[in-house]
């Protein structure tokens, strides 16, 4: 506590940051340098994976809706015709579907 007490001072830190570095730490009981230093790392880490997404992947390439509606689409065609599409190509395409969501 009684280093916090202490003042300190870095050019152009204003008086109320200094004091806000002073409550945040004691609130983590930390000294002021050591919150300060952990807070400067988080900092540069959030800055560094800005625009790195987290992306689920399995390897296989994505599907979009559209490529799935294009197969819902045949199937319909088919069945409209009198033609009963193959197994197969239903299971596919069920899976397909369930690949877009």
């Amino acid at each position: 506590m009684e280093d916090n007490t202490k003042t300190w001072g870095i050019r152009g830190i204003s008086a109320d940051v200094r004091h806000a570095v002073i409550t945040q730490s004691q609130k983590q009981n930390m000294k002021a340098g050591e919150w300060l230093t952990t807070a400067i790392l988080e900092k540069i880490r959030q800055d560094r994976n800005i625009g790195k997404a987290l992306v689920a992947t399995s390897g296989k390439p994505a599907v979009s809706i559209e490529d799935a509606s294009a197969i819902l689409a045949l199937l319909e065609r088919l069945q409209g015709m009198g033609i009963e599409p193959p197994d197969r190509m239903k299971k596919k395409a069920v899976t397909l579907v369930r690949r877009c969501m």
